[in-house]
């Protein structure tokens, strides 16, 4: 996908420096993970408080990902619609990224889009309200949000230089917590409509089998049906559909017939003789 020539360049270091480190576990503290007082000494656990973080987990098996994804959130994107790989990392179907889903939170009120289609919760207007712009200030919060999650799995790694395995328990929580459950709705919101909705590519639909657009820079999915299987429209009125069909040659979208009848149901009531709808 389109990147700047360096991550850096886009996303800030590719490293977590100490002072990152520091704004992270802060930000760790505060959405509750534990809860400490700091003295002279450093940072003790409050036994008033919720536990403070277990030790890191055991390494899971999975290698790292690093300097593959640009932030926490394209690699995030990778997580919710994850791409397939062939033995030599090459993408044989695509996911999120590929689709680039990542610019669909440049679309101008695209929340409240999403929660007028249904896509979202009302408490998602309410998380992005309170940032500036999708793309800009809500994607580096949410890229800090990953980051304090991540400090649990590994301290100092980057979400996005964790294990898959690692990505995908987080995600899992992030869904469960309901404080930050609405940012992350956002962004599988995003990850889904860039995939399915053909945004900035029409590879999405293409791996569920559609066809691809006849021209995706002009919008034109379809110039229309009956149609050869080479795209050429067919005029039924002065073409054999059925000796067309007979040779392998008709891309129909009706396929010329009534839907089969529902066994033990009734459809006279719902369709013509064509088997359209009444």
């Amino acid at each position: 996908m389109k990147t700047a020539s360096t991550p850096q360049a886009r996303f800030g270091q590719s490293h977590l420096t100490r002072r990152a480190s520091l704004q992270a576990l802060t930000a760790l503290v505060a959405l509750g993970f534990g809860s400490f007082s700091v003295g002279s000494a450093g940072c003790s656990a409050d036994a008033s408080g919720p536990k403070a973080p277990a030790l890191p987990r055991e390494p899971d098996g999975d290698a790292p990902e690093t300097g593959i994804f640009t932030d926490n959130v394209d690699a995030l994107f990778d997580v919710l619609v994850p791409a397939e790989h062939d033995e030599s990392g090459a993408v044989t179907r695509s996911g999120a990224r590929e689709v680039f889903a990542d610019q669909v939170l440049g679309i101008e009120n695209f929340v409240g889009l999403a929660i007028a289609q249904g896509f979202l919760p009302m408490a998602a207007e309410s998380v992005a309200g309170s940032l500036t712009g999708l793309a800009t200030g809500f994607r580096s919060a949410m890229n800090q949000q990953l980051d304090a999650f991540a400090l649990v799995e590994k301290p100092l790694t980057p979400f996005r230089d964790l294990s898959r395995n690692a990505k995908e328990r987080i995600v899992v929580r992030a869904f469960a917590d309901k404080i930050t459950a609405p940012g992350f709705q956002i962004l599988r919101a995003a990850a889904l409509t860039g995939f399915l909705g053909a945004v900035h590519s029409d590879a999405g639909l293409v791996q569920l089998g559609f066809p691809p657009f006849e021209n995706f820079a002009d919008g034109l999915a379809v110039s229309g049906y009956p149609r050869t299987r080479s795209g050429r429209r067919v005029d039924a009125a002065k073409e054999d559909l059925a000796k067309l069909a007979a040779a392998h040659e008709l891309d129909d979208y009706t396929y010329n017939r009534p839907p089969a009848a529902t066994p033990g149901g009734e459809l006279s009531g719902v369709l013509d003789a064509n088997g359209d709808l009444l």
